[in-house]
């Protein structure tokens, strides 16, 4: 009897939000969901239900291999540059380097920002690139 009900109140004691946001939290179900809903948001697809479903999939193949899923590839960072850089000077300043952050859904760096006036494509590729993988799944 003292051992039942010992794990009953333990049971009873634990919050179940906090639970299901420990568990949310630990398997990335948030970032997923951002990831899901800027990729069919960007790509507006006939289909939203056989989207989602695909890029379930991808995600889930990505994983599986051990590659970190994310919305953008170092490659699309690099072409994202130029629209920054529209006067073609080959760099941009911070305030451009923070609406390019934001353009790919990051509002808040969590990552040390460049500390330059004029920020070059080489630079600005690899700290949005680095923001961008410390939010992959």
């Amino acid at each position: 009897y003292y051992f039942v009900n010992t794990i009953m109140s333990k049971e009873a004691s634990r919050d179940p939000k906090a639970d299901a946001l420990a568990y949310l939290d630990k398997h990335k179900i948030p970032q997923l969901f951002e990831l899901l809903g800027a990729k069919i948001a960007f790509s507006r697809p006939e289909d939203p239900n056989a989207f989602l479903s695909a890029e379930l999939l991808k995600v889930s193949a990505m994983l599986s291999r051990g590659q970190p899923v994310t919305l953008f590839s170092e490659k699309d960072i690099s072409v994202m540059f130029s629209i920054f850089d529209i006067t073609g000077r080959g760099y941009i300043n911070l305030t451009q380097y923070l609406r390019a952050l934001n353009a790919v859904g990051i509002s808040e760096p969590a990552l040390a920002t460049p500390n330059m006036d004029q920020i070059p494509k080489s630079v600005f590729v690899e700290y949005v690139f680095a923001e961008v993988m410390h939010r992959a799944l």
